[in-house]
């Protein structure tokens, strides 16, 4: 083999191993984002800088690495067409050059080097961060020419490129979490919980409250001596106190400070003298500023008001916690389930379950502007009161009226109608 073979082979081999460094480098930093290079400056404290670094020159590093691939892959097809021309004529060389780099460059510098990069994309970033570190500051110009080419591209076009600006969006976080319990990283109840938190702060306290129908209250003029018999009936140890009208709230009572008067024989004390005062919180406010605002006030339960000022319902901190951590039973709770799946296939639903959490259980969007609850769903669809076992169609669902009391809708069956129906009502 003669000297000038052996080089432009030993050149060639360089040249492609350049580029399988570049894209295995350039697939790696692209599959950790900057959240993940962000978590790596706390697991690899002896390359911390070197994280800090790429995490806030991701574009820099991601155009090193393409121009690096894209320059040497170049010159890696003009090495081997001089060489193969040379040994086998202008006519053949060429093409043999094609074929022979276009197999090595899509196997070995392409397709092997970002599956590897994809799969091991941690252990790649922190072997390959000192020569990008290194290639950066040398290829420091041209990297600089090359961004400015394409940023005054993108403003002619009236695109922004920067693609980097946070960490990971809401909508990020979902797809991960559901990525995982698919794959099993993670259970269903932890995927609940998590996906609880994401969208804490962007439900309203209407959608969790008891509404104004569902409330257990007593007249301010009630005695202790009924009020404890209310409170045993109910299982509840905080009730509301209103004076003449349910719009009147006027404070608090918990059971545990009838346990004075009830000991000291003191039967005829109006509820009045006991109550503690309201916290009252609008319709509108998220559940997050509202948890906020009854940790600060040390409070348990607190009135919503509707933008008249009345009385709209309440909220506990049980319910907002179970938006996060889910039904929260205890031994006076009812043990019927909000949604429940029957033997026949169709659903069962209580008339105060959320749209979101039927549209998440049926995996069907059922998305009105006007109203949150199914019963108002079956309202809005219906046009009128229902009486029991009246039905409408929505989509691929009959919706059945179950049980409704005093124009209250407070069951409906949910069951998946035959394509005939769906089409029939869609006509």
């Amino acid at each position: 083999m003669s000297s000038d073979l052996a080089g432009s082979i030993g050149l060639l081999l360089l040249l492609l191993l350049l580029s399988f460094y570049f894209s295995t480098t350039e697939t790696a930093i692209t599959a950790a984002g900057k959240m993940k290079l962000k978590a790596m400056e706390n697991t690899h404290p002896d390359r911390k800088k070197g994280f800090a670094w790429l995490a806030e020159n991701i574009q820099k590093s991601l155009t090193v690495t393409l121009v690096g691939n894209n320059v040497v892959n170049i010159a890696a097809s003009s090495v081997a067409t001089a060489m193969f021309t040379l040994h086998f004529g202008s006519a053949y060389g060429p093409l043999i050059a094609i074929a022979v780099m276009a197999t090595l460059v899509v196997i070995f510098c392409e397709i092997l080097p970002k599956n590897i990069a994809i799969t091991h994309k941690e252990s790649v970033i922190y072997r390959s961060l000192p020569v990008l570190k290194a290639f950066t500051f040398f290829l420091a110009p041209v990297i600089y020419l090359v961004q400015r080419i394409v940023w005054f591209v993108g403003r002619l076009l009236g695109l922004s490129l920067d693609t980097y600006g946070s960490f990971v969006t809401r909508e990020d976080l979902e797809i991960m979490v559901h990525a995982s319990e698919a794959s099993g990283v993670i259970e269903e109840d932890e995927r609940r919980m998590i996906s609880g938190v994401i969208s804490f702060e962007e439900t309203r306290v209407s959608e969790i409250m008891v509404a104004r129908t569902d409330m257990t209250t007593i007249p301010s003029d009630t005695t202790v001596e009924r009020a404890s018999g209310v409170f045993l009936e109910s299982g509840h140890s905080r009730i509301p106190i209103y004076e003449r009208e349910l719009d009147k709230i006027t404070g608090v009572l918990y059971v545990k400070d009838l346990l004075s008067p009830l000991s000291l024989g003191k039967l005829n004390v109006k509820v009045a003298e006991l109550q503690r005062e309201p916290l009252f919180l609008p319709e509108t406010i998220k559940t997050d500023e509202a948890f906020e605002l009854m940790k600060k006030s040390k409070t348990h339960i607190s009135i919503v008001v509707d933008e008249y000022g009345g009385t709209a319902g309440l909220v506990t901190l049980e319910d907002i916690l179970e938006e996060i951590v889910g039904d929260i039973q205890d031994e006076y709770d009812d043990e019927i389930p909000d949604i429940s799946r029957e033997n026949d296939g169709s659903y069962l639903v209580q008339g105060y379950v959320n749209l979101d959490e039927l549209s998440e259980v049926l995996d069907y969007p059922f998305e009105f502007d006007d109203v949150d609850t199914v019963a108002g769903m079956l309202l809005l669809l219906k046009g009128n009161f229902p009486i029991e076992g009246e039905s409408v169609i929505y989509g691929p669902w009959r919706i059945n009226a179950v049980e409704v009391v005093d124009h209250r809708i407070l069951q409906v069956r949910v069951e998946r109608v035959g394509i005939g129906e769906e089409m029939a009502h869609g006509e």
